[in-house]
Order: structure tokens, then sequence, then C-alpha cells
């Protein structure tokens, strides 16, 4: 029987915006299909924008609202004062640290398997509609239990939005390297897409300075893809370095936050680091 802390989700809200989600990504693979849509050139070495980046942009927003709606509605939430949002004509609260797993699990599902669309065809669509689908009611579902006062409930919770979270970073680090873009742009995609799961991940350890220390992530993840373009690998490569990367600094910054971190876990996480690198780069040399 649940207690008081530990309100059932909202399962008709949850199921209908995953439905809106996945039909709109459906939408978005025909387009994406068809050679005669609308596509902005810029010329130059900028990359070329089509009408799939508009849509899943729209995708995002409409996944961030339905989020925050639903975390907003947690009775743990409704007692805590929030940032707020002032337009001058309205004001609102948000939660935005509740956006970033689920509107980067709509654009990692689609980003990744659009990569093996050519090999796979209709097979890659059906693997993103399921990867969008499970992983927007995994981190639903998480993010609702991650707000439960009982710690075993919300401990665990924060476990399965860790495990998201680095999948997401994989398969949106590996699509980017896959585009092959110049540093420039390639490096500050990346740089972006880790600071945001960093504030994601960060955000339910009791520190004020998340913000910058997610920040500072997206910094050394952007350097690293400077130098990883150097590197003549495959994206799957490349992505896996820098998860590895990822996941070393966002664990020691969690460890910190918790004040567990010692120099024994700075020695442990560092050769953990070392060893993976260098197992990847072993397999790398070998393909």
């Amino acid at each position: 029987m649940l207690s008081a802390s530990s309100p059932v989700p909202r399962f008709d809200r949850i199921v209908s915006l995953i439905f809106v989600i996945l039909i709109g990504l459906g939408v978005i693979f025909l387009v994406d299909t068809n050679p005669d849509t609308l596509r902005i050139v810029p010329g130059g070495d900028l990359p070329t924008i089509t009408l799939s980046w508009f849509l899943v942009a729209l995708l995002t927003v409409i996944t961030s609202v339905g989020a925050d709606l639903l975390a907003r509605a947690h009775p743990q939430l409704q007692s805590r004062t929030l940032p707020e949002v002032n337009l001058g004509f309205v004001r609102f609260e948000v939660v935005p640290n509740f956006w970033v797993l689920p509107s980067l699990s709509v654009v990692g599902s689609f980003a990744f398997f659009r990569l093996f669309s050519n090999a796979f065809e209709g097979l890659a669509f059906v693997l993103a509609l399921v990867a969008a689908g499970s992983s927007l009611l995994i981190v639903l579902l998480a993010q609702h239990y991650v707000l439960d006062r009982t710690p075993r409930v919300s401990q665990l919770a924060q476990v399965v939005l860790q495990a998201v979270g680095y999948l997401l970073a994989f398969g949106i680090f590996s699509a980017v390297s896959y585009t092959g873009y110049r540093t420039l742009y390639s490096a500050s995609m990346i740089g972006l897409t880790g600071a945001l799961l960093a504030y994601a991940l960060l955000a339910f350890h009791p520190r004020t300075s998340t913000v910058l220390l997610a920040l500072l992530v997206g910094l050394v993840l952007a350097e690293a893809t400077w130098a990883l373009n150097y590197w003549a690998t495959s994206f799957l490569i490349a992505g896996t370095v820098l998860l590895v990367l990822f996941y070393v600094v966002v664990s020691l910054l969690q460890h910190q936050a918790a004040g567990r971190l010692q120099r024994r876990m700075l020695l442990e996480y560092g050769v953990l680091g070392g060893a993976l690198f260098v197992t990847i780069a072993y397999v790398a040399l070998l393909i």
C-alpha cells in the first residue's frame, strides 16, 4: 500500500504525452526520408538545416512542458520555492531540471537511430520509436519517484535517471561525432549536451553551484571533442570515449557534492578512466 509520501504517478498524463511524442517522431521520420523536403543551406562549412530540425525542436518543447507540468503536480514540489519566470503580464514557476532528460530522450533516440536508417530502413524507425517511448516512460516515472520522501525509493530513482542519462549521452555524442562537422560546431553541440545532462544529474544533490559545475563539464567535453577530431576513428568509438570522460567527471562531482570525495576515490576513478580509455584505444586500433 502506498504511503502519503508516495502518490501514484499520473499514468493517464504520462501515456498521453508519450503517445503525442511518438506520433510526432513518426511524422518527422517520414519528412526526413523525403528528398524534396525543405532544406536551408547557409553556405560555407555551416551545416545544412532541414525541416526535421524544427520539428524535433517543437517536440522537445512539448516534452519539456509536459514534464514540467507532471513534476509540479507532485505534492513535494508544491510546497517548495521554485524558479520563477516573469514575462510582465504573466508569472509562473518552472522546474528546468526536470526538462532535460525527457527532452533529450526524444532528441537522442531520433539522432542516434537515424544514423542507421540507410542500412536498416524501417527497423531503425521502429527502434527509434521504441527507444523514445521506453526512455520517456522510464524517465518520467523515475522523476516522479525521485521526489519521494522515502530515501530508498528516491535513491533508486536517482540511479535509474543516471543510467538513462549516460545512455542518452552516448547516443547524442555518437550522433554528433558521425556528422563530421568542424570542431566549432561539433564541440559546441557536445559541450551543450554534456552541460545539460550534467545539470540534470547534479540537480538532485544539495549544492548551489550546479549550473556552474554543469558548464564546467560541458567545457571539458568540448575540449575533448576538439582533441578527438584529430583522431580518425569511428563515431561509436568517439562517443564511447566522450561517455567515459563524462561519467568520470560527473561521478566525481556527485561524490564531492555528497561530501564523500577522498584522495583514494580520485585515484580509483583516475585508474578506471585510464584503463577504459586504453581499452577503447586498443579496440580502435584493431578495427
